[in-house]
């Protein structure tokens, strides 16, 4: 009895994030989408199915009509089915429903628009699954979306050859299996091997093979330029296909002709490299250790984390989720479409998280999101003065200070820091720095040597240069800014470097009590400094309040014991600009050419010194400078008893 042909269906997924530099976009059109998609135009019987998300779709609008033609053309043969999803390509379990169904809705109009087409099946941003977005999904107009193997198998289902049914509220929605195998050997090992997979799928029974990917694999990704194209892998590829008992469908066409595997209940997961970065450096070795020693059957039973937790490991991504979350609340109260528009923008992904690719670590994404939320909030009105709520969900009140100059938002909880300060002039995050944190790839990265030829990026391995190694030093606190050190009169600024950021003292992170009085915030905590081989106690209160086209920030620090002391006192602020962006001027810092001044009169110095963290991409480690640590230093001292005011200013020059 002769088997059947094998069933293969195949999708591609191609994303570039908000705020990459344009010469990103050009290139990965270059070097993958275009070529990736002449290439198999020439191929009709190749079917399959393509994702653009709505960057690239606003991109190829733009500089690649040529593009935009040769997919209508795919899509009038049949040759090609378009997935829905999220418009900007955001985690849809991470934004609140209103804007799931709006950005779901901007996509199919897109679609319809442009193609003539309702999509039926969508691609789900990183693979980030929800039980209950079955539901949505379906309620959205959706039939189906593809999901890692790994989703599936720690429901227990062993045959990933086909599709599955699941439900939420009676709701009914399809989900295929990605088979892990082929996402590892398309398109980076020999057809040989693909050819002995899809005889061991055939001679296991089943008659269905799957894959879903990132199309920037196909040429953006390291050395497969080469190897996809120069080489002549795809296109050995699309005539091995040709001449192979293999039947290439689309997903909407397979679904119309098989039934499903069964009914399956999936739990939360994404990929399993995703639920590995999202762990910390000794979870990851734990769980790595773990699983190797467990047989394949029973690593169903183990799991990683869920991508939630990088809004535990990274409070930079978690404080970036809130202030989206916070401005989606205050759009939705407005009729401001461009304003709506901007925030779909900033709900693009890939600045919340990081893995193997730079993600939170780079500033330029990070800044592009910060850039969308303030310009969503510049299109609405708002009522100027404090107010206090929950801000980052933790169950205790921030305060934020809303002006026409400046938005701020102040954490008591946290060394009563500030975590946020928004120029509107400007429109930037001026604080939107990062905490330097050992990260797992620091410990236990390594590297033969291989070229990167025939290897997916995450079987890449990867060492730290040697200029790197000086950079490796980690904060033992979160860098946030308006933070106090007590330290001896005598401290310099060479050991002051050495040791400031580990050993952050007994007010920075720790609890300040608030209130305002007469539209300033007032923010207090009493604590022991050692000084010397003495333990003193001092009083520190902090006041902030609002000015014409300024902030000011006042300290009161009391000398609660009844002798005198002698110290150094410091104010740090930790603020996204690089070399070129500032100037240091006697006891001021310069931005934007002059036209934004922090500034403390009766300073004896500023400190400053660069933020550099060391991450992994996908080519290999970079060092990133996020910005600069400024110190204002004050030389103090206080008779018994006696209270000093110190004061400092952010303003925009007249």
């Amino acid at each position: 009895m002769t088997m059947e042909k094998l069933k293969f269906l195949f999708a591609v997924h191609n994303h570039q994030p908000l705020g990459n530099f344009p010469e990103v976009y050009r290139l990965a059109f270059d070097q993958a989408y275009w070529p990736f998609l002449e290439t198999v135009s020439h191929y009709p019987r190749f079917r399959f199915a393509l994702h653009f998300s709505g960057f690239l779709w606003d991109y190829l609008l733009k500089e690649g009509q040529e593009a935009i033609v040769l997919i209508k053309q795919m899509v009038a043969s049949g040759q090609v089915e378009l997935l829905g999803g999220g418009y900007y390509e955001p985690v849809l379990s991470q934004i609140p429903e209103r804007d799931r169904l709006a950005q779901l809705g901007l996509m199919t109009e897109f679609l319809q628009e442009t193609f003539g087409l309702r999509p039926e099946g969508l691609w789900l941003t990183e693979r980030v699954w929800e039980p209950h977005l079955a539901s949505l999904l379906q309620r959205a107009g959706y039939r189906y979306t593809l999901l890692d193997e790994e989703h599936f198998h720690y429901a227990g289902v062993r045959n990933i050859h086909g599709y599955y049914v699941t439900e939420d509220e009676g709701l009914k929605f399809m989900v295929f299996p990605i088979d892990k195998t082929l996402r590892y050997y398309i398109p980076f090992r020999p057809l040989t091997e693909l050819q002995s997979y899809f005889d061991k799928i055939k001679n296991a029974g089943r008659d269905t093979a799957i894959i879903g990917d990132d199309g920037e694999k196909f040429g953006l990704w390291p050395g497969t330029s080469q190897w996809v194209y120069q080489d002549g892998w795809l296109k050995n590829f699309l005539e091995f296909l040709e001449n192979s008992p293999v039947e290439m469908m689309t997903f909407s066409q397979y679904l119309r002709q098989n039934p499903p595997l069964g009914r399956v209940y999936l739990p939360p997961a994404s990929y399993e490299e995703m639920m590995e970065w999202v762990l910390s450096p000794e979870e990851q070795k734990e769980f790595i250790q773990l699983k190797n020693s467990l047989t394949r059957e029973a690593r169903r039973f183990l799991r990683g984390g869920l991508y939630r937790d990088f809004s535990l490991k990274y409070p930079e991504a978690h404080h970036l989720r809130c202030r989206q979350l916070q401005v989606s609340s205050e759009v939705s109260q407005s009729e401001e479409m461009e304003a709506r528009r901007d925030l779909y923008q900033a709900q693009c992904n890939d600045a919340y998280w990081h893995g193997v690719f730079g993600g939170l670590y780079l500033p330029h994404l990070r800044r592009a999101v910060y850039e969308k939320l303030i310009a969503a909030e510049l299109k609405i009105p708002f009522t100027s003065g404090w107010e206090n709520f929950d801000f980052d969900l933790d169950g205790e009140e921030e305060y934020v200070l809303k002006t026409p100059s400046f938005f701020l938002w102040v954490k008591p909880g946290c060394g009563g820091g500030i975590t946020e300060i928004d120029d509107r002039h400007h429109g930037t995050n001026l604080t939107d720095v990062l905490t330097r944190r050992q990260e797992f790839y620091h410990l236990y990265s390594t590297s033969h040597g291989e070229p990167s030829n025939g290897k997916s990026i995450h079987e890449l391995s990867r060492s730290l240069p040697p200029e790197a190694e000086k950079w490796l030093k980690f904060d033992n606190y979160r860098r946030l800014s308006f933070l106090e050190r007590f330290l001896p009169p005598d401290i310099g600024v060479e050991q002051y470097e050495e040791i400031y950021y580990r050993d952050p003292g007994p007010f920075i992170e720790q609890s300040f009590s608030a209130r305002v009085e007469e539209e300033t915030l007032v923010l207090e905590r009493l604590a022991q400094v050692e000084l010397t081989a003495d333990r003193i106690q001092l009083g520190l209160r902090k006041r902030i309040r609002a000015g014409r086209k300024a902030l000011l920030f006042v300290y009161e620090i009391e000398n609660l014991e009844n002798k005198t002391l002698n110290l150094t006192f410091t104010s740090e602020w930790n603020l996204a600009f690089l070399e070129p962006e500032f100037r240091l001027e006697a006891r001021q810092v310069q931005f934007y050419q002059g036209q934004l001044l922090l500034e403390a009169p009766e300073a004896e110095a500023i400190w400053v010194f660069p933020l550099k963290t060391v991450s992994q991409s996908e080519k290999d480690f970079e060092v990133i400078t996020q910005g600069h640590s400024f110190h204002f230093v004050w030389r103090l001292g206080l008779a018994g008893l006696e209270k000093k005011l110190i004061f400092l200013t952010l303003r925009e020059r007249d």
